[in-house]
């Protein structure tokens, strides 16, 4: 008999469908906490404007789980049980059938309304999803939608090929040290609408804020040891947490979800160039030094596993924006791997509390991965990445909008760094928007004055929670 029968199908959905039985979803399924991306993804899913909500990231980061939340929401309104149906490409069975099978299956057997709520996960392994969830939309107007990804691009180059007006994509990235920080417990009433601005309250509000943050130093290294996948941010047994990362994140990406997705025949050469690049995380990549280094693959090649990688959120690619009326020798990406916990499962002695290199590794990787999280919820036409000369004087991260500059950072985690004036924060900072230098100890925050470029000192700590938190904030309201 065939896998794939109303039968076999009907049964899958039946088990992933409990609410269908008892109008509940299980406990364990959906978490009291919820990310910025359950707001967002709530918000857009009962928008007046209705749209399809793609939801794209890393796995293991609570994309799921968002669902659950949705769908637990949904019943307490009072939406019947049978008008929502969930199912998850990561099965055999439903991955031969297709949306359009399963969808057909639901209709004749569970509920034929109008009105019902369909929730697709792991959607990009079927690679005829956006023709038919496209096809469902036009076919079904009350039907509201919600699918996941875990391969960024896959999912959002199928969005634009089929045609603007019909989805919102929302990236649910790793935990924010904020996030990380509501998970374990850990409250602060202190509170910055704006980290940016700062800078304009009364120094003895600064003074209160940051000394009123300082004993989430603590809590921060541990949040750069284990990193932002959601299920681990209680473990207590870093060497295990970073296991369960390898095994349960990097492989089943590189190993399953990108050969699926692209067909890749050396898996070998690509799980070689992830490990480079997790030991130059923070580094200013050069292509023709990892042909060396992997034996010979081609430069295309690499570039195309590099270009795979950021695909399947395991890497963030930081572009080097364009200075006006700079010479740049020629451009280069920046690459950081996109959760520091990633970057330690991968290399041997990467020890953040022994070892000041390794530590200011973390600490540039999860500010840039705090920027670029902050600015692109708020508008996806932000430019977020570095800034480099044909001198070599760079800027760790900058912000821009259509090629105005925005906001400078640099990340600084030593005892009583200081700035030269022949940085790059200096050089092409702003006397009206304060350059943010990213501190280590508490006391070492304030504004400052270099050569006519304004700089605002801040505790790790300080910014990246009050950063997290602002970003929560707006994803609420």
């Amino acid at each position: 008999m065939a896998l794939v029968n109303t039968e076999n199908i009907l049964s899958i959905l039946t088990n992933y469908n409990p609410w269908w039985q008892n109008g509940l979803v299980p406990k364990s399924f959906h978490k009291d906490f919820k990310r910025c991306g359950y707001y967002t993804c709530h918000k857009a899913l009962n928008s007046d404007l209705r749209r399809i909500v793609v939801m794209s990231g890393a796995r293991r980061t609570g994309k799921t789980t968002i669902i659950y939340q949705i769908i637990s929401d949904l019943l307490t309104q009072g939406i019947k049980p049978q008008n929502i149906l969930f199912f998850t490409f990561d099965h055999p069975v439903i991955r031969a059938a297709g949306i359009d099978q399963v969808l057909s299956v639901y209709k004749n057997n569970i509920c034929n309304d109008d009105e019902f709520y369909l929730f697709v996960d792991e959607i990009q392994f079927d690679k005829n999803w956006t023709h038919y969830l496209k096809m469902a939309y036009d076919m079904n107007p009350e039907m509201r939608a919600v699918a996941t990804g875990s391969a960024s691009a896959a999912v959002e180059d199928g969005v634009r090929e089929s045609g603007a007006g019909r989805w919102t994509i929302i990236h649910i990235p790793t935990l924010s040290f904020y996030e990380y920080c509501e998970i374990k417990g850990v409250s602060k009433f202190f509170d910055c609408e704006d980290v940016f601005k700062i800078h304009t309250l009364p120094i003895q509000e600064q003074t209160r804020l940051i000394m009123g943050l300082a004993d989430l130093q603590v809590h921060l290294m541990h949040y750069l040891q284990i990193g932002g996948f959601p299920e681990l941010v209680k473990a207590e047994d870093t060497v295990y947490a970073q296991s369960l990362i390898r095994e349960d994140v990097m492989d089943r990406a590189i190993k399953q979800d990108l050969p699926n997705i692209h067909e890749i025949r050396n898996i070998d050469e690509l799980e070689k160039v992830f490990v480079y690049l997790c030991y130059n995380s923070s580094s200013i990549i050069n292509i023709d030094a990892m042909c060396k280094e992997s034996n010979g693959v081609s430069k295309p090649t690499i570039q195309k596993y590099i270009q795979y990688l950021a695909d399947a959120n395991l890497i963030n690619i930081s572009e080097q924006l364009n200075i006006q009326g700079k010479n740049i020798l020629k451009k280069r990406n920046k690459i950081y791997i996109s959760d520091n916990c990633i970057r330690g499962a991968v290399v041997l002695g990467a020890d953040i509390y022994t070892k000041s290199t390794e530590l200011g590794y973390a600490i540039e990787t999860t500010v840039f991965k705090h920027v670029k999280d902050y600015f692109l919820a708020i508008n996806k036409l932000y430019q977020v990445g570095y800034i480099r000369d044909a001198n070599g004087a760079e800027v760790d991260v900058a912000v821009q909008y259509a090629g105005q500059p925005i906001q400078y950072i640099e990340a600084k985690m030593r005892n009583n760094s200081s700035i030269k004036d022949d940085d790059g924060i200096v050089i092409y900072g702003l006397s009206n928007t304060p350059g943010y230098v990213i501190s280590k100890n508490a006391t070492d925050f304030g504004l400052t004055e270099r050569n006519g470029s304004t700089l605002y000192r801040i505790p790790a700590f300080a910014f990246l929670y009050l950063l997290g938190k602002s970003q929560k904030n707006k994803a609420i309201k």
